[in-house]
């Protein structure tokens, strides 16, 4: 009897252990965070688009060049992402890289496959001495 309980015991943890793990089946793709630095020789690989997920406010201090802008907040955001070629790489950055790491979980859930969010985000871009720009 004491062995009976002891094996449903155990069998009980095993259970709620693999319960507890996240279904990521439905996500193919990948999010990576970068420095800086990594960012910038990913734009200059010529293989992805830019994203900038930050507010109006924001993005009228300056944006790196040639990011395309759409805000986080922004109602219909999932649905702008759509307009992005899903066979590039996307290069995902907000103030900080909270935003950004938000946005970078949406673009998988959506369909994107490598994407990578720049870890400290516009931020730390400057601080590095990174060119940044004014909006059109």
């Amino acid at each position: 009897m004491k062995q009976i309980f002891i094996f449903l015991f155990l069998a009980a943890i095993l259970v709620s252990c693999n319960s507890n793990t996240s279904d990521t089946s439905s996500v193919s793709g990948k999010m990576e965070e970068v420095d800086a630095a990594t960012f910038k020789n990913l734009m200059a690989s010529g293989n992805g688009i830019v994203l900038d997920v930050r507010t109006p406010e924001e993005v009228a201090q300056g944006i790196i060049p040639d990011a395309y802008v759409i805000d986080i907040y922004q109602s219909g955001f999932e649905e702008k992402l759509q307009s992005l070629p899903k066979d590039k790489e996307v290069y995902v950055y907000c103030a900080v890289g909270g935003r950004s790491r938000q946005a970078a979980e949406i673009l998988l859930n959506n369909g994107f496959t490598k994407v990578y969010n720049l870890s400290g985000g516009i931020v730390d871009w400057r601080r590095n001495g990174f060119e940044v720009v004014k909006p059109d």
